[in-house]
């Protein structure tokens, strides 16, 4: 299948993946194809190389950490979700390295960008690409004959008031499970009362006199 352009991987491990990902709810798994989608035509105008095999496993399981079906009992939704989907590529036949670099995109899809160009194009190509369909397509995709070739294929179903939902609950279950992240802002508003320790009661409580 191709779209705006892009070729979706057909791997037997980027299809196993594919079958994993559609077992989300339907917006969710749509997201995910759209993630791959924008993610691989921003850094193809950044003319870099990548591997879509890697690319596309990371961007198909990247939000799986916000189910509560694949949650831990404190870690983020960034660490649950890259430690299912790294567990779902060695199960499927990937080698160690390539999935340590689905771990790390996935971990890192939504952290700070200097961070993540460090781990490599497969997880620049998920950080832009998720952040393209989250907060919308900027510069660095600009044709907007590609982007509605991309909702066409894979159209949105409400997704920004079910995505919302689904990162409240998720904020609900595991508020302080976030420091540091993308979503502790949210999840400060969502349950504000689990938010009791300070950085400077942290340096008070440290056991030195001084």
């Amino acid at each position: 299948m191709q779209v705006a352009g892009i070729t979706l991987p057909r791997t037997m491990l980027a299809l196993r993946a594919a079958s994993f990902s559609a077992e989300q709810p339907d917006f969710l798994f749509n997201h995910c194809m759209r993630t791959y989608l924008f993610g691989a035509l921003i850094v193809g105008r950044q003319h870099l190389s990548y591997d879509a095999e890697t690319a596309f496993v990371a961007a198909a399981l990247h939000d799986l950490g916000l189910l509560p079906k694949f949650a831990s009992a404190r870690a983020s939704c960034e660490i649950d979700g890259a430690n299912r989907a790294e567990k779902f590529a060695r199960e499927s036949g990937a080698g160690r390295m390539q999935a340590d670099r689905i771990w790390h995109a996935v971990e890192m899809h939504d952290g700070k960008y200097a961070l993540t160009e460090r781990q490599g194009p497969e997880a620049m190509l998920v950080a832009s690409g998720a952040a393209a369909d989250v907060d919308g397509p900027d510069e660095t995709l600009p044709d907007r004959k590609q982007i509605e070739e991309v909702v066409a294929a894979f159209p949105r179903l409400g997704f920004k008031k079910q995505f919302t939902s689904l990162l409240i609950d998720h904020c609900r279950r595991k508020p302080t499970s976030q420091r540091a992240t993308w979503l502790e802002g949210l999840c400060r508003e969502t349950v504000p009362a689990a938010w009791t320790d300070t950085t400077e009661k942290e340096i008070a409580a440290a056991p030195f006199t001084e």
